[in-house]
């Protein structure tokens, strides 16, 4: 969790702490060679592709059981495939987001509550690798949208910013590329700020003129729930669906609706739903496919398959991908 002081336009000062000295989990590399080659051969090596695009919408510390009291979000779960069965890999929150662009969390959720939720900086090595290594190396490209994300320069070294009007908070933890050093110094400029009361923001620009393959989207902590309701990021994130990204623009892009854990309950259920041009309707699911047990690494995975990448980790590699749900 995280909390903010101040107010006004107070920002936080920086607490992030060094990469932990642990074991990191088995990396799969290539060499110089192979990496050409998987340039080369990622569309080819691909079996199972079935979407041009992804984009991550993530929501905040919700039951699986509330979410779907919520009349907003289980309206969208009936556009496309809602599991039930599906479950964050960890509490606290901040181990989910690195995850789910990592393929781990760098042992951070053994830290407990309250440290494995406090920001780290990633070393840029071998060891420390996520989803953008592996798009860059096949020709793709990734962006990470950041509502009310501060002003200044990259890689914005404050933990949170208090926002002084009724959008909702910052904070640097829901951002997971910005907790690696290798994406601070080669790629902040793949890191868009959104102001949420612009309606032509930065993201419905590019989502207008056609956005790259993998797009993680964080929501203010007013958005996604954080700092409000499930009710409140479900009516946002309908909204947002309807609005800022409608489904004239999302011809050939999976839209990934997920939290990063749920509020509390025992075997950390949460709510997640694919929509897409590319997922079969409600009425043509097979519920036992739905029902199976998925996590945050099996959507890592599936993503992977799509785009013929490398998994990034023994987690991803073993996950099970998402099947029979697509048309």
């Amino acid at each position: 969790m995280s909390f903010l002081a101040g107010a006004g336009n107070a920002t936080v000062s920086q607490s992030i702490t060094p990469a932990p000295n642990q074991p990191a989990q088995q990396q799969i590399t290539k060499s110089e060679a192979g990496k050409q080659e998987e340039a080369e051969r990622a569309a080819a090596r691909a079996k199972a592709h079935h979407f041009d695009r992804v984009v991550i919408i993530v929501l905040e510390n919700t039951d699986y059981e509330r979410a779907m009291q919520d009349p907003n979000l289980t309206a969208l779960a009936a556009q496309g495939a809602r599991f039930t069965n599906f479950h964050a890999l960890f509490h606290p929150s901040y181990p989910n987001y690195l995850a789910m662009v990592a393929g781990t969390d760098f042992g951070l959720h053994r830290k407990g509550s309250y440290l494995g939720d406090k920001q780290v900086n990633f070393l840029n090595d071998s060891a420390h690798r996520t989803i953008a290594d592996r798009l860059i190396a096949a020709g793709l490209d990734f962006k990470q949208y950041a509502e009310e994300l501060p002003s200044g320069t990259c890689p914005w070294n404050i933990s949170g910013l208090h926002v002084a009007d009724k959008r909702g908070n910052y904070v640097r933890r829901h951002v997971p590329f910005l907790s690696f050093r290798e994406v601070q110094e080669k790629w902040c400029d793949h890191v868009i700020q959104v102001d949420s009361a612009k309606a032509d923001n930065f993201f419905v620009q590019d989502a207008k003129k056609g956005l790259v393959a993998y797009s993680f989207y964080t929501p203010n902590m007013n958005h996604d729930g954080h700092d409000t309701t499930a009710q409140v990021s479900g009516a946002w994130v309908r909204k947002f669906l309807d609005e800022s990204f409608p489904e004239k623009l999302r011809k050939g892009t999976l839209v990934v609706v997920t939290f990063d854990e749920s509020g509390g309950n025992e075997d950390n259920r949460i709510y997640t739903v694919f929509l897409g041009d590319m997922v079969r309707p409600v009425n043509q699911q097979d519920p036992s496919a739905l029902g199976k047990r998925y996590t945050h690494y099996s959507v890592l995975r599936t993503i992977e398959d799509n785009f013929g990448l490398e998994p990034l980790t023994t987690n991803d590699r073993d996950a099970e991908p998402i099947t029979g749900i697509w048309k």
